[in-house]
C-alpha cells in the first residue's frame, strides 16, 4: 500500500448536506445519520468531500449544485439520498468513494442517481471581462451603478441559496451589494414539493421538533456550533417520541444566558407595527430565537416571510443577511398563499 492509499483510506468526511424541496426527512435522517458516525458536517464546500443531495430530483437546482461541486477539493463524493431507508447505504458508499484510490484526486466521483445531476464541463473564465460573467441562475457578477453620493460605484449581484448550509430550503436570494451593504434584494421560491406529499413539518406533534431545527440553523449561522449540535440531538429524540423536556429546558436557558448571542442578534430583522402585533415573527432575530426556545412554539406564515424579506435585508450588511434569514426560517414546504 503506498502513502497515498494510506492517506485516503484514513481520509475524515465531511458531508455537505443539501436539500430540495419535499426532502426534509431525508435530511434529518442524514443529519442524524451523519452526527452518529462522528462526522462533522462541513459549512462551505471548500470544508466538504462529500456532498450529499437530500430529497426528490430537482432540474432547478442542478446549476447550484454543479457549481458547488466544482468548489469542493479531491478527494470526493457525490450522492443523490431520496428517501430516509437510502441514507445508510448512500452514505457509506460515498464515504468509500471518497477514501477509494480509484479516480483521485483529478477525477469528479458522483454517484448521483439521477443524469442532471452529472458534473458540468469546466468552463475557463481567463481575460474575460469580470462584467460579463455569470453565476449559477444567469446571474451576472459585477455592474455600475450610483451611490447615495451619486459616485459612480461597483455593484455585485450575489446569490444566497439554495444549497448554503443552515438555509431554509428551496429559498433563493438575488442580492444587489455595493461595498458590504444590500442594495436591493429579490426572493424566489425554488422548486416544487411532489404533488399529493403532505409537508413533513404539518403535523402539530413535530412542532416543537420544528422550532428546534429552526434553532438548529440560527445557531450554526451565528458560530455557535455547540448549541447547535445540541439542539439537533434533542430534536431528532422528540421526534423519536423521548422524554428530553428537561434537557431541552437546560439547553434553552443556556442559549437564552448568552450575552455574546443576545448582542449578535439584537436589532436584527426587525418586524413591527400593527401587522405584527399578534405575530410569531413580531420583533427582531433575538425575540424570534427566545420564542423558539419556549415551551409553546408557534406556526408561522411562509408567505408573510417572503414577503417581509426583500425590505428587511435591504439596507442590511451582507454580513448580518443570513442571521436575519435563518431568524425567520420559512417552511417553503407549506403552501404559501401571496398577501394582497
Amino acid at each position: 500500500m503506498d502513502v497515498r492509499t494510506w492517506l485516503l483510506r484514513r481520509t475524515p468526511i465531511r458531508p455537505l448536506i443539501v436539500t430540495t424541496l419535499g426532502g426534509t426527512d431525508v435530511r434529518l435522517a442524514a443529519e442524524r445519520a451523519t452526527r452518529i458516525r462522528g462526522w462533522r458536517p462541513a459549512l462551505s464546500p471548500a470544508e466538504a468531500n462529500l456532498l450529499v443531495v437530500a430529497g426528490p430530483a430537482d432540474p432547478t437546482t442542478a446549476p447550484f449544485l454543479d457549481s458547488m461541486w466544482k468548489q469542493i477539493p479531491a478527494p470526493k463524493a457525490r450522492i443523490h439520498l431520496d428517501e430516509p431507508a437510502a441514507v445508510e447505504t448512500g452514505l457509506t458508499s460515498g464515504a468509500d468513494l471518497v477514501r477509494s484510490a480509484v479516480g483521485q484526486p483529478e477525477a469528479e466521483v458522483s454517484t448521483a442517481h439521477e443524469e442532471h445531476e452529472t458534473p458540468m464541463p469546466h468552463h475557463e473564465h481567463a481575460g474575460h471581462d469580470m462584467s460579463s460573467m455569470e453565476m449559477p441562475g444567469g446571474i451576472p457578477m459585477a455592474d455600475r451603478a450610483p451611490d447615495r453620493d451619486e459616485l459612480k460605484l461597483d455593484q455585485l449581484t450575489v446569490p444566497l441559496g439554495p444549497g448554503l448550509p443552515a438555509w431554509p430550503t428551496g429559498l433563493f436570494i438575488r442580492a444587489k451589494l455595493q461595498g458590504d451593504v444590500i442594495q436591493e434584494a429579490a426572493v424566489e421560491v425554488l422548486g416544487e414539493p411532489t404533488a399529493g406529499t403532505e409537508p413533513y413539518w404539518a403535523s402539530a406533534k413535530r412542532q416543537r421538533a420544528r422550532r428546534l431545527d429552526s434553532c438548529v440553523r440560527l445557531l450554526t449561522v451565528a458560530g455557535w456550533e455547540d448549541a447547535a449540535a445540541t439542539a439537533a440531538r434533542l430534536r431528532d429524540d422528540i421526534l423519536m417520541e423521548k422524554d428530553v423536556e428537561s434537557d431541552v429546558t437546560r439547553w434553552a436557558r443556556r442559549v437564552r444566558r448568552s450575552r455574546t448571542l443576545r448582542w449578535s442578534l439584537t436589532g436584527l430583522g426587525v418586524l413591527d407595527g400593527p401587522k405584527w402585533t399578534d405575530s410569531p415573527l413580531a420583533g427582531d432575530a433575538y425575540d424570534r430565537l427566545t420564542r423558539w426556545t419556549s415551551s409553546n412554539p408557534t406556526e408561522d406564515d411562509p408567505a408573510a416571510i417572503l414577503d417581509a424579506l426583500p425590505r428587511l435585508l435591504t439596507g442590511a450588511e451582507f454580513a448580518t443577511a443570513r442571521l436575519i434569514v435563518a431568524s425567520l426560517d420559512p417552511d417553503l414546504e407549506r403552501p404559501r398563499v401571496a398577501h394582497g
